[in-house]
């Protein structure tokens, strides 16, 4: 009876020891890295455990009513002693005390083991002595100081953070005022001495350019952060996390002037300076059809880009204008913003002589002198020379024979036509040549066939036609536009001044879709896109229905004649 009595206390003593030893490998340990800081600064709270299987997590919540949780992270330290394996398991969060005073870590529940409550003492943080500088601060300031600020012209302004003691974890909220936009220039570090303290300063540039008239206030600047304070006295001081602070600057306000009423410009543009230039690509002389491209550049100081209008553009007579699309770019030199744009023209002759490049004359508003100002470009001239290829067709005509030739033809011709019987020779040589072409209507049409893609002409025509149906289907405007020039040249049933330009041919060819088409290719020309803007399969089927209707009423007309010399013959 005893024995088995004995029997059961000791199985019962062995399981209280092993449940006394499951909770002592179970335990977790929670501590802090300090227990007295500065409102402002930061701790560590360590939860540490040896047991791999033990969880570490637990519901921080209860610790937001007097601290701030800002970070958490984990670490697992493996070590072997004797052949045994052990590992340490922590987890840090970074806490930041809400309020000074004494504070209490509550204990912490994981898996039903609770940690032990901590204490911590927090004490306010250090007060200003009265006609000492802060540790941190912010500056603000405009320039120009004393304005005028106008709608649209830059504002310049500076913000400097002054410190003292290393800052980290530092953010400044950046300058956002309603209806204006805002553009970072420059960022530069100094020192400086305020108050008789050495400060590090960092200075940061901006350019705001005011939307709308009236007044503009720029809110104040916020900057958080941390600043580490480590004790002189001592060679080593650990690694702080540093004290929480939060600074603002003051906000600042301005008036924004409209447009003034004496101003004359089109375009209101505020600068501090305003140069106009230009490029021409070529000073000689040129022939007609042959473009001339002309570069406005502008440059403004204290206007952006976009900000940068296009000069009114007089019309030419006598030439075709093509504007290009404009090109433009912002920079700026750490003070103010440069902006710089380019607006390009070719210029096309349509006639010898005197090609005038109009003046331009720009008005702006100098934010310096506070006054409207001209930039101004003179006008140029080039002269223009007859087209290519109506020099190269000149030496054949009649009009380029030399004036003796002409007085010897006029005065051979008056003396046949002072011959007795001139007229009745004369009317006999036209009767001769009337019969023969009326027996050519009549019998030779039939015997004699047009010509085809067999001939010459015809294997001429035919090779250019597929060459521009080639070149249209593949978008390739310089081919499209030589091959319909050749074809222009040498087959079209057009006027000789038709044949000798796109323009003219596309006035005169009676169709409107392929009249559109054409000028649209010769445009393409003259763009920096190159073939863009123009479709060459349309400009195609419209050639071709061009010809198709042409080809159609010349078999009618040649019916017609047919008809009339047959009613002639049998009558």
């Amino acid at each position: 009876m005893v024995r088995p009595l004995m029997n059961s206390v000791v199985k019962c003593a062995a399981m209280l020891v092993l449940f006394c030893v499951s909770i002592a490998e179970a335990q977790v340990t929670a501590r802090v890295d300090r227990t007295r800081l500065v409102e402002g600064e930061t701790l560590t709270l360590v939860l540490q455990t040896d047991d791999r299987q033990q969880s570490l997590e637990a519901d921080l919540s209860v610790l937001e009513t007097q601290f701030m949780v800002l970070d958490q992270r984990s670490e697992t330290q493996m070590s072997i002693v004797n052949g045994q394996q052990s590992a340490v398991i922590r987890k840090m969060v970074t806490l930041e005390p809400l309020r000074p005073g004494r504070l209490v870590i509550p204990e912490l529940d994981m898996g039903g083991i609770k940690t032990r409550p901590i204490v911590v003492e927090v004490e306010p943080a250090p007060a200003i002595a009265a006609g000492d500088q802060e540790p941190v601060f912010i500056e603000v300031s405009l320039y120009p100081q004393d304005g005028p600020y106008y709608v649209h012209a830059q504002v310049g302004l500076i913000v400097r953070l002054y410190y003292q003691q290393s800052l980290t974890e530092a953010a400044i909220s950046q300058p956002e005022p309603e209806n204006a936009s805002v553009r970072l220039l420059d960022e530069v570090p100094f020192q400086a001495e305020r108050g008789g303290q050495r400060y590090r300063v960092l200075e940061r540039r901006y350019a705001v350019f005011p939307e709308r008239s009236g007044p503009l206030t720029i809110p104040p600047l916020v900057l958080s952060g941390r600043l580490v304070q480590r004790s002189p006295d001592r060679l080593w001081t650990p690694s702080s996390r540093g004290r929480r602070i939060t600074v603002q600057s003051e906000p600042v306000s301005i008036e924004v002037l409209p447009k003034p009423d004496n101003f004359s410009g089109e375009a209101w543009q505020p600068a501090r300076s305003y140069r106009l230039g230009e490029q021409l690509s070529t000073t000689g002389a040129v022939n007609v059809g042959e473009p001339v491209t002309r570069t406005i550049t502008i440059d403004a100081v204290g206007l952006e880009e976009n900000m940068i209008a296009e000069p009114d553009w007089p019309a030419i007579p006598d030439a075709r204008v093509y504007p290009d699309q404009p090109q433009g770019i912002s920079r700026d030199d750490g003070e103010w913003v440069l902006g710089h744009k380019e607006f390009r023209y070719a210029v096309v002759p349509e006639k010898e002589g005197q090609l005038v490049l109009p003046a331009l004359r720009i008005a702006w508003w100098d934010t310096v002198a506070n006054e409207q100002r001209f930039s101004e470009l003179a006008a140029r001239t080039i002269s223009v020379l007859p087209s290519e290829i109506a020099q190269q067709a000149a030496p054949g005509s009649a009009a380029t024979l030399p004036a003796t030739n002409r007085n010897q033809a006029s005065a051979g011709q008056e003396a046949v036509m002072t011959t007795p019987g001139y007229w009745r020779w004369l009317a006999l040589v036209f009767a001769v040549l009337w019969l023969a072409t009326l027996a050519w209507i009549v019998w030779g049409r039939s015997a004699v066939p047009r010509v085809t893609a067999a001939g010459a002409g015809g294997r001429d025509e035919t090779a250019l036609e597929s060459g521009f149906r080639r070149a249209c289907q593949a978008g390739d405007a310089p081919a499209a536009r030589q091959a319909l020039r050749s074809w222009l040249r040498r087959h079209a049933p057009v006027s000789r001044r038709a044949r000798l330009s796109l323009v003219d041919f596309a006035r005169e060819c009676g169709n409107e879709t392929l009249g559109m088409a054409v000028r649209q290719l010769d445009g393409a020309g003259f763009s920096q896109e190159g073939d863009q803007g123009w479709d060459g399969p349309a400009l195609y089927r419209a050639w071709r229905e061009w010809r198709a209707a042409l080809e159609r009423s010349t078999e009618k007309e040649a019916s017609v004649i047919d008809l009339y010399a047959k009613k002639r013959a049998s009558g």
